[in-house]
């Protein structure tokens, strides 16, 4: 206990620096999801509780005196029990996702005349994000090996979250754009390639233009 007083009263002490506390936190967050990664706990604690909620329920689904609406909602519970996915284990199929599809499309586009009717996940995913990924590819090494005057420990915590902000942000659009698109617009897949990359671009262009018009309004102040 004294071990956790001893951060809360870091975190909270204001005489210290907000980058300072802002590390420390992020520091100790990443020590405790290693910790948990390498024993388990988070893991094994979630499956059990699934497997209780999947008992109850077929207790409850053995009983005769049940309507049939409610028996109904069981099962669909069941369902959405067994297919829950965290936060993780969602993102790690998502790589798994587009990999495993995308040596799929690879091998059967040799067996098949028409490329374009399967999408392919690594494209998808570029034209969806790809600035996204280059801009992280080639800001977190040079920023690592350039910059001297921040302390390593904040540089690397400052990293940590512009890696994990880039990585939700490529996630959220290969998402949404595989929503809000219709598949293969004008019959072929690469228009929806470039559509993609138009729509990123701008998205880009236009937070970069928001940005520097309130950099300039809180500048004339």
């Amino acid at each position: 206990m004294e071990f956790l007083e001893h951060i809360l009263g870091f975190i909270t002490d204001s005489s210290k620096r907000l980058s300072t506390r802002a590390t420390v936190i992020i520091l100790t967050i990443a020590c405790v999801i290693l910790i948990d990664n390498l024993v388990g706990f988070s893991h094994y604690y979630s499956k059990q509780r699934q497997l209780d909620q999947l008992n109850s329920i077929s207790t409850l689904l053995k009983d005769t005196t049940l309507s049939l609406e409610t028996k109904q909602y069981l099962l669909e519970l069941e369902q959405q029990t067994l297919k829950r996915r965290n936060v993780v284990e969602k993102s790690i199929a998502f790589l798994k996702n587009i990999t495993w599809n995308s040596s799929e499309q690879g091998q059967n586009s040799t067996s098949s005349n028409s490329p374009n009717t399967k999408r392919n996940n690594i494209w998808f995913l570029i034209s969806a994000s790809g600035l996204y990924i280059l801009a992280t590819i080639f800001v977190v090494p040079v920023l690592l090996l350039t910059d001297k005057k921040t302390p390593f420990l904040k540089l690397l915590a400052s990293m940590i979250i512009f890696i994990l902000i880039m990585f939700f942000t490529c996630w959220f659009n290969y998402w949404l754009f595989g929503k809000i698109i219709p598949d293969k617009v004008f019959g072929s897949w690469i228009w929806n390639y470039i559509i993609n990359f138009v729509i990123q671009l701008g998205l880009i262009l236009g937070l970069l233009f928001a940005t520097n018009t309130m950099n300039k309004t809180n500048a004339s102040r």
